[in-house]
């Protein structure tokens, strides 16, 4: 197969603006109706390294956890059930992340959940980070810094 004949330039460019799973590219493919040569055109961009299973799934978990503040069970599950990656792989990433870097979107979704719903129960805001991603330990340790770190509530109409 001759990949810069069979590879059209377009899947090529698509892929070198960010970090694609290799089903974010068959979908792609089959989109642009190249669904019958997908799977060869994909063993090409690998092998050129344009898609790179172990690189999307640090990018996606790293992402994921600093800018949208979700949990490694969570981040797993995605990268498992939406972009086909191995549980291993999921948990290599979410490894590379840190726990440090889980402590602290942790506490930012628990700072956010409280700013949104101040006088919410704590068993709410625990809630509402597990099913986020993070595990009860964590979970809990968020909300106490964050309910800690609140302002004690005023009475505006004094």
């Amino acid at each position: 197969m001759d990949s810069k004949q069979d590879v059209h330039p377009k899947i090529r460019n698509w892929c070198s603006r960010a970090e694609r799973s290799p089903l974010q590219v068959l979908r792609k493919l089959s989109d642009w109706g190249e669904k019958d040569t997908a799977e060869a055109q994909l063993s090409v961009l690998e092998r050129e390294g344009y898609v790179d299973r172990s690189r999307f799934s640090e990018a996606f978990a790293t992402d994921q956890i600093r800018l949208k503040n979700w949990g490694p069970a969570k981040v797993k599950a995605a990268l498992r059930q939406v972009h086909g990656i191995t549980t291993q792989m999921a948990e290599s990433a979410i490894f590379e992340v840190g726990q440090e870097e889980v402590d602290l979107a942790a506490l930012r979704a628990a700072k956010g959940w409280r700013r949104i719903r101040g006088a919410a129960p704590e068993e709410k805001a625990l809630a509402a980070l597990l099913r986020r991603g993070f595990t009860f330990e964590c979970a809990k340790r968020a909300v106490k810094a964050a309910v800690s770190a609140q302002p004690a509530a005023t009475d505006a109409s004094a």
